[in-house]
C-alpha cells in the first residue's frame, strides 16, 4: 500500500483527512446527528456545543484541528465522523469524537482515535484527553474500551488540571478521561 501523504491516513476502510474550512458544515452535521441523546443529562447552557451553528463552525475550524473520516466502498467516499485535535504542550485534548448517527457501532470512532494517536506519537506527546459525560455510557464505554483511563470526576479539579488547560472546554458534570502515550 502507498504511503499516505502526513495526517492522512487509511484505517481498513476509512479514509482519514485533515479538514477544510467548507467540511465544517459536514462535521456539524455529525455533532448535531446525536444532539438530542445529550438533552436530558447535559446543561441548557452547554447543550449550544452540541446544537453547533454557523459561529460555532468558524471559531472551531480555527482553534481545533478537525479529521473528517470517510468510509471507503466500491470506489465511493461517504463521510462518517470526525475528531478533532488540539496540542497543549505535552498533552493534546479530542475535543470532538462524533460519528453520524447511521455510521455508530461499525468501530469508526476507533479508527479516528488511533489516527488520533499516530500523530500524537510523532508529536512525541505523553497523553491525549477528553471529557465526557458519565451519562453517556455509548461515549464512556467506547472510550473506556479503547484504553481511556477515568482520571478526573470533580468540576474543580478538572477546571484546575493542568493550569486550567481544560476550562475553556468544561461542559457541567463531565469527567476527565486520559490515555498515556509515553510510560
Amino acid at each position: 500500500m502507498p504511503m499516505a501523504p502526513r495526517n492522512i491516513s487509511i484505517q481498513d476502510d476509512l479514509l482519514i483527512k485533515p479538514a477544510q474550512r467548507e467540511d465544517m458544515d459536514t462535521i456539524a452535521k455529525f455533532i448535531r446527528s446525536s444532539a438530542s441523546w445529550y438533552e436530558e443529562f447535559v446543561d441548557e447552557k452547554d447543550l449550544k456545543e452540541h446544537y453547533v451553528d454557523e459561529k460555532w463552525k468558524e471559531e472551531n475550524f480555527k482553534k481545533r484541528d478537525f479529521y473528517i473520516g470517510h468510509k471507503i466502498e466500491k470506489n465511493q467516499r461517504t463521510p462518517v465522523g470526525t475528531i478533532s485535535l488540539q496540542h497543549f504542550g505535552e498533552v493534546t485534548y479530542l475535543g470532538y469524537i462524533y460519528l453520524h448517527t447511521d455510521h455508530v457501532g461499525n468501530g469508526y470512532g476507533h479508527k479516528l482515535m488511533d489516527h488520533a494517536r499516530e500523530i500524537c506519537e510523532k508529536r512525541d506527546q505523553e497523553a491525549m484527553v477528553l471529557i465526557a459525560h458519565p451519562e453517556a455510557t455509548w461515549a464512556t464505554k467506547a472510550y473506556e474500551k479503547y484504553g481511556f483511563n477515568k482520571k478526573i470526576t470533580k468540576r474543580k479539579e478538572i477546571l484546575t488540571w493542568k493550569n486550567g488547560l481544560l476550562e475553556e472546554y468544561y461542559e457541567e458534570g463531565f469527567h476527565l478521561y486520559h490515555y498515556p502515550l509515553s510510560t
